[in-house]
């Protein structure tokens, strides 16, 4: 559900004669919203692992009979759960050959899941997600993710989140570290398990380095808002985001609430309306 951060999504314009300006443009934007991406992901893969453990008698995804609800699980996973004292271990393993998951996106290695309370519904629980040699599409991810999950007064699923991390490129391009502080809510689909049903707003900040060293912060001015109804779940809807890059501000307003891939960039003083494209790896 989650993280939210930006979509970590390739940022293209629609005309043709202007891919490669957009392009060159927007480098250092499209990595740090790709790294952000992949890193906040780890929230949708542990709730569709949780559920998967709560709604089946087996312990990998190899053997359920339908993975239809799972936008990122693959029966390439195995997913399993260990009792610990007061705490609960869940363990997401994609293998030490990459597993091409329901999302298009190629991970291998471990995902450690660690949770004090109960993970759905009433009640408070504390998250903490690590990896172990855990790499997407060859980048690998380094670092811890802390989640106060609660339910607020109308009902919806909370989750306050602290993250620190890096992700070390592909192909030796380099280092991306970040610390990111974000509020998630459910504003739809609480009362249930499942994605499918869940429209997810997101808030917050976060600062660090892209791997030429330069400096990054980010703020979401106006919530991020995901529906992961059917043709949604991919983009933002609506939303703005403001990112400051050494010196430069640079905005992005994901739209009135359509259901639609596409954004509009200010940058330099000048706005363009650009269709965004799910994205896999770093640099062009």
């Amino acid at each position: 559900m989650i993280s939210l951060a930006l979509i970590g999504l390739m940022l293209i314009s629609c005309e043709e004669t202007e891919n490669l300006t957009a392009e060159e443009e927007n480098a250092d934007l499209i990595n740090e919203s790709y790294a952000s991406e992949i890193f906040d992901e780890v929230e949708d893969l542990g709730d569709e692992a949780v559920d998967f453990l709560d709604n089946s008698l087996t312990k990998s995804t190899q053997e359920a009979e339908s993975l239809g609800n799972y936008y990122k699980l693959s029966p390439c996973a195995t997913v399993t759960r260990e009792y610990l004292d007061d705490t609960v271990l869940v363990t997401i393993d994609f293998g030490e050959e990459n597993c091409v998951c329901n999302d298009g996106r190629s991970r291998r290695g471990k995902i450690y899941i660690n949770h004090y309370g109960y993970y759905w519904g009433e009640g408070e629980a504390e998250i903490v997600y690590t990896f172990d040699n855990y790499f997407v599409d060859d980048n690998q991810l380094l670092g811890t993710r802390n989640v106060y999950r609660y339910m607020n007064e109308n009902q919806h699923r909370m989750s306050e989140v602290i993250a620190d991390g890096s992700v070390i490129l592909a192909e030796s391009a380099g280092t991306i570290t970040w610390h990111r502080e974000r509020l998630r809510e459910v504003v739809q689909g609480s009362e249930t398990c499942h994605k499918y049903d869940d429209v997810i707003e997101v808030t917050g900040t976060s600062y660090g380095t892209l791997a030429d060293g330069t400096e990054i912060t980010t703020e979401i001015t106006s919530p991020l808002v995901r529906d992961f109804a059917s043709g949604c779940y991919r983009y933002f809807v609506s939303g703005n985001r403001t990112i400051t890059i050494g010196e430069e501000e640079i905005n992005i307003d994901f739209g009135d609430g359509t259901c639609d891939n596409l954004a509009e960039v200010t940058r330099n003083g000048e706005t363009h309306t650009y269709e965004i494209k799910r994205r896999h790896r770093f640099g062009w």
